[in-house]
């Protein structure tokens, strides 16, 4: 049961997920944050959000934040509760929004709960099975670039470094995509052929990644089981992708989850590649923002 007045604070950074190939295998954390400061005071719930789509997040106990704390923290939730949320993930993009907020809600209601802050793995396991999928959890909860996989019920995961100097360049559209609908459009099964050729795909984007190897990436970045069944979507997400893989600086394009946003990796042409994902976006009568990130390699932080 948490004290008469308790203060507690996390740090969550957005991620990128899939990669093209590692649908639901690989992600990777990024310099973006979802930061949630919760305090025990007075005695209703207050909840005060501000940044990155503040007017669209409930105030009251729909919050998703609040619901993971209440599932979590049980008895221990105080009748007077202040939960001030500060966002700089942009909502339903491909970043990673809801995995952040359902690794923040979890650990502050273990940390509620149990009156210190939860182990990873405890947080992990329990983000992943909200999520239906590790790639987005595990990279929220361990930073860098995270492989993932769920063997006999049990979330194993390991985070890795990217070499020194690897630039992601984001481009982030004025459209959403809601993941729920992103999935739907995804077959129940899919063709042998399709699956070899991902898992072709996925060593050569990891290698390539770790050799700095433009030839592997280009290619490692290439899938069949997501990305051509979700452009239809936007169909602008394919020719911001083709754009910037047909340009010497891009070591490599992808739709950033399950989009609308595009993701690519650079060293050193980030500001170029933005400039031009923007002009590619704008062409197809969209607005869009680039930002050029650095791999978060902290995670999960408790403040």
């Amino acid at each position: 049961m948490c004290a008469e007045k308790t203060k507690m604070k996390v740090r969550v950074p957005a991620s990128t997920s899939n990669l093209g190939s590692g649908f639901d295998v690989v992600g990777l954390a990024l310099q973006m944050y979802l930061e949630v400061e919760l305090e025990a005071e007075g005695e209703e719930l207050v909840i005060e959000p501000e940044g990155l789509g503040a007017s669209q997040l409930p105030c009251d106990e729909n919050n998703l934040i609040f619901r993971m704390i209440r599932e979590y923290a049980g008895d221990a939730v105080p009748a007077g509760l202040r939960i001030r949320i500060r966002n700089d993930i942009p909502l339903t993009r491909g970043f990673g929004s809801s995995a952040a907020a359902i690794v923040a809600g979890i650990a502050l209601g273990e940390w509620l709960k149990c009156g210190t802050p939860p182990e990873r793995q405890v947080v992990l396991e329990a983000a992943t099975a909200a999520e239906g999928h590790p790639d987005n959890a595990s990279a929220a909860v361990l930073g860098g670039l995270t492989v993932s996989a769920v063997i006999d019920g049990q979330v194993e995961a390991t985070s890795l470094r990217l070499p020194y100097g690897i630039e992601i360049v984001v481009l982030i559209p004025d459209r959403e995509i809601e993941t729920k609908k992103a999935r739907e459009v995804l077959p129940l099964s899919i063709p042998r052929s399709e699956a070899v050729f991902n898992l072709q795909r996925l060593g050569l984007l990891l290698a390539g990644l770790f050799q700095n190897n433009r030839s592997y990436l280009y290619h490692g970045v290439k899938d069949r089981i997501h990305q051509g069944r979700r452009i239809h979507l936007l169909p602008a997400m394919g020719s911001v992708v083709k754009a910037l893989n047909d340009h010497r600086g891009c070591l490599g394009a992808f739709i950033s989850g399950a989009g609308p946003a595009v993701a690519a990796f650079t060293s050193g042409d980030g500001q170029k590649l933005g400039e031009l994902g923007v002009e590619e976006f704008s062409r197809e009568g969209i607005s869009a923002e680039a930002r050029v990130l650095a791999p978060d390699y902290l995670g999960l932080n408790y403040d």
